[in-house]
């Protein structure tokens, strides 16, 4: 699936470098596993080059949220990142623009440090002819380091302490991030096509439509969607049966916001989140533990602080209680002070019992026999049914 387009990818990322007069010594692809069943959300490459790199391949530039390669010629290699149009679920219209303010944004936030550099991008365009998109890229700053799920589990309960207060001191860039005023409301970024180019709202990565002035508009949208999903597959067959839809659509569309309301949820509460904070998107000097970078800002918006809880940090107890700890040093928002994040979490977990992955996607489904199929979708009306009694559906 993914690999047999791996000659017009590499011919795309040739064609990047020539137009910046670079040369590549070595093209790697990152996180890679031509196998893989599912298409990647993108492409990411590690571009070794022939000679350092300096400001002068990407001048003169005229786009925003921009930063340029260091003066001193130190830099030897950097990371090229394609959008993949095939890929599930993920919107293309300002995927690369999302993905460069928020960069942006968290660097400017005093991560700097941590959070690549942007050298230059094109954003993913509409191929009338084909009735599909191009593919958008960005260039960007190389992180080195490995991920850190590949040695957390080895350190000592000091060397996890010490690592995850890091993690919390970049995780309080991004929470603090100033938004601009050309972004309002809930949803993704982008960056204005004319004008000065300033960053404003837009289209989130992973969920259609939007922004959305208020919390319960955007919860509305995501359950919405969710039904969408469960309505494709045939095992769920939009959860038709037993008055399940009824109730859910009822909830949605009556009860949602009383049930946010009653909770004391601060529907005007806006942060920057990046979305998928997981230890693989965390790289890390193995030999001194010091942070290097944090990376794969695709799937970040503009959301409740409460929503990158819900979509990041799912650690076990031990490093749960590090993390709760690390951010209340800090002083930044966290479950235990987020009001209504009970609730917020129980609509989490309606979120996720909508459309169950194992019973909508083609790939686990057709591993399954209509035994196991009937026998899952049963268990998953008994978890969603439970749920709604829960949230007063």
């Amino acid at each position: 699936m993914n690999h047999k387009d791996l000659s017009n990818r590499l011919a795309l990322v040739n064609q990047i470098l020539a137009d910046h007069n670079l040369e590549a010594e070595t093209i790697s692809p990152l996180a890679y596993d031509p196998s893989c069943p599912f298409p990647y959300n993108n492409f990411t490459y590690h571009i070794s080059l022939t000679s350092p790199l300096t400001p002068q391949p990407f001048l003169p530039t005229n786009k925003p949220c921009v930063i340029s390669p260091p003066q001193e010629g130190r830099v030897t290699s950097l990371i090229v990142r394609l959008s993949n149009p095939p890929a599930d679920g993920i919107t293309q219209t300002n995927g690369v623009q999302n993905e460069v303010a928020a960069l942006y944004l968290a660097r400017r936030s005093g991560g700097g440090i941590l959070f690549p550099a942007v050298y230059d991008w094109r954003a993913s365009v509409r191929n009338t002819a084909e009735e599909g998109w191009d593919m958008g890229w960005i260039t960007q700053e190389f992180k080195p380091g490995v991920g850190l799920d590949e040695l957390f589990d080895s350190l000592s309960s000091e060397e996890k302490r010490g690592v995850v207060g890091q993690v919390a001191d970049a995780f309080a860039a991004i929470q603090r991030v100033r938004l601009p005023d050309g972004v309002t409301g809930y949803g993704g970024l982008n960056i204005a096509e004319e004008g000065d180019g300033k960053i404003v709202g837009g289209e989130m990565t992973t969920l259609q439509g939007g922004p959305w002035d208020d919390y319960a508009s955007f919860w509305r949208a995501k359950l919405v969607s969710r039904l969408g999903e469960a309505d494709g597959s045939l095992a769920l067959g939009g959860w038709r049966e037993n008055g399940v839809r009824e109730r859910v659509e009822g909830f949605v569309t009556g009860e949602l916001e009383g049930c946010l309301r009653g909770a004391g949820v601060d529907g005007t509460a806006r942060v920057l989140t990046h979305g998928d904070v997981t230890t693989s998107n965390i790289l890390i000097d193995p030999e001194t533990l010091h942070l290097t970078g944090v990376i794969d800002f695709d799937f970040a918006s503009i959301g409740h602080p409460a929503q990158e809880f819900l979509s990041s940090f799912h650690d076990p107890a031990e490093e749960g209680r590090m993390w709760e700890e690390a951010l209340a040093k800090r002083g930044l928002l966290r479950p235990a002070t987020i009001r209504g994040m009970e609730t917020l979490e129980l609509l989490g977990r309606l979120d996720e019992l909508l459309a169950p992955f194992r019973l909508v996607h083609p790939v686990p489904l057709g591993k399954k026999t209509e035994e196991q199929v009937r026998r899952e979708r049963m268990e998953a009306e008994e978890r969603l049914v439970e749920c709604l009694n829960t949230v007063g559906a």
